[in-house]
């Protein structure tokens, strides 16, 4: 009898006890750069996501995606996502703040993504180049009511595309 009660305790452990989770959308993109595209060739896309992430009313863990495409002239198209909360941008003047390592405060302009979700960066901005050039990076994005701005921490050191 004893042994029909442990069995039954154990069994009923294992069915209580809370399934694997998946790895959050922010631990799929984490923190360092990933590359995708064909093996062998340039990578098509290098991505990064924020280190830091704020609760909103959307989400517990809203944050930020920096999304970097080489361009056939040479350099690249850099886009800010915000993964979790609406990104807000004035449609005749979209833009965001960024902070390079360095202390330098950079507008980069530009025009809101097809989904809504962030702010596809003018090259005449010249985001890639500050990218390049530092290893912390710092943008600044309206999330949430009232306009409020929250700055999103990225490791920006170590980007590869050629």
């Amino acid at each position: 009898m004893r042994g029909i009660m442990v069995v039954a305790t154990i069994g009923l452990m294992t069915a209580c006890s809370p399934a694997e989770q998946e790895p959050t959308q922010r631990e799929q993109i984490g923190q360092q750069w990933k590359y995708e595209g064909d093996a062998g060739a340039k990578p098509k896309v290098a991505y990064i996501g924020s280190t830091n992430s704020v609760s909103t009313m959307t989400a517990p863990d809203s944050f930020s995606v920096l999304l970097v495409q080489p361009m056939k002239e040479g350099g690249a198209e850099v886009t800010v996502k915000l993964v979790g909360a609406p990104f807000t941008c004035d449609l005749s003047n979209c833009s965001v703040t960024a902070v390079t390592g360095d202390g330098k405060t950079h507008e980069w302009k530009g025009r809101m993504t097809e989904n809504k979700d962030g702010i596809e960066v003018l090259p005449a901005s010249k985001a890639y180049e500050a990218i390049q050039d530092s290893e912390t990076l710092k943008v600044n994005l309206v999330v949430g009511p009232k306009d409020a701005t929250f700055p999103f921490a990225f490791n920006v050191a170590g980007l590869k595309l050629d």
